[in-house]
């Protein structure tokens, strides 16, 4: 089998060739047709996780069910499956009450076991969830995470009811996403991004209000509140990987709003707590998105109500795996896809 691994943080993936994988009890063995590049996976070569090294990167996949271990019902060899990244183990209180993606003792595809810039991943078999035959793989692997990770905030963290407002900062592979979940789910929502262009992606998924944030736009957190209205906005989504727009977005929510928190930073930011108290505001943190999350997109966009198409203009071979990362970390790319 071919895979990409990463050897130490801050340094190039390297192309090896492995031994076949073979599944054991309960795990199957899922040949990759498609890896999404992800925000993630960029964060992970700059060291953001404490992962275990070596690490084949890779989380966002779909393919085909290739071997299957002992003990394993429900899958046959050649069934298409999407993968849910997160290993867990279905007992714990987390578990219990179907927050799997908070399990006590998670194992994350590509962070702590290896992932799917490969030709071939080894996943448990609880993790494979079946999609249609005529499904087109590359969008599945994108809806596991791309799609999956801002309908988790909108729909299981915040609760996001029609009407509401809603305003997503960061227009990228995960922000373009928020934007459409919520206007789907019938919200009035504000875009706020540095770049036209993603600007105008913005408007074409269903933003109503395009709010610049690029330097010499003047203050985006009074602009963002005019626009919401009296109160402000009650929902905002912060997609991006900065400590600087996390207290943007604090700052922006209204009473009684919620600021849920999806992009990845480590830096700290500063925050009051009268900025909170006098608003009854709350922060939350969204960690990714559990199985059902995946099958309800899935639905989704098989009934036209969500796209991926601007995930999928970038795909490239597993070579080019580097290339594809530092194309999203440059920002000249929502999403890539890499095809093994």
């Amino acid at each position: 089998m071919q895979a990409a691994e990463l050897r130490g943080y801050g340094q190039a993936l390297e192309f090896v060739e492995r031994q076949p994988l073979t599944p054991g009890p309960d795990q199957v063995v899922v040949q990759v047709k498609a890896c999404g590049v992800c925000g993630s996976d960029v964060f992970l070569r700059k060291g953001g996780f404490d992962s275990v090294l070596p690490i084949v990167p890779g989380h966002e996949a779909a393919g085909v069910v290739d071997r299957i271990g002992p003990g394993v019902s429900g899958v046959q060899e050649g069934d298409p499956v999407a993968i849910y990244y997160i290993e867990h183990c279905g007992e714990c209180s987390m578990c219990s009450i179907g927050r799997v993606n908070m399990c006590l003792s998670v194992r994350r595809m590509g962070v702590e076991y290896d992932g799917a810039f490969a030709s071939e991943v080894l996943v448990p078999a609880r993790n494979l969830i079946p999609v249609e035959p005529d499904d087109d793989l590359a969008a599945v692997a994108v809806l596991t995470d791309a799609v999956a990770t801002p309908y988790h905030a909108l729909v299981r963290v915040g609760d996001v009811q029609p009407g509401m407002t809603v305003v997503v900062f960061g227009i990228g592979g995960i922000g373009s996403n928020a934007v459409q979940v919520a206007a789907h789910l019938g919200c009035d929502v504000i875009a706020v991004s540095r770049s036209p262009a993603k600007l105008e992606l913005a408007e074409q998924l269903g933003a109503r209000i395009l709010i610049s944030a690029a330097d010499g736009a003047g203050d985006v957190v009074e602009a963002v509140r005019a626009a919401a209205g009296p109160g402000g906005p009650p929902i905002v989504v912060q997609t991006v990987g900065s400590a600087e727009v996390d207290a943007q977005a604090v700052a922006a929510v209204g009473i009684g709003g919620q600021v849920l928190l999806i992009g990845s930073s480590v830096s700290p930011f500063s925050i009051r707590a009268v900025d909170l108290i006098w608003k009854e505001a709350s922060v939350h943190g969204s960690r990714g998105f559990v199985p059902d999350d995946i099958r309800e997109v899935l639905a989704l966009n098989r009934s036209g109500v969500l796209k991926v198409d601007h995930l999928l203009g970038r795909q490239r071979p597993l070579s080019e795996a580097n290339e594809a990362l530092d194309d999203l970390e440059a920002g000249r790319v929502l999403r890539s896809v890499l095809i093994p």
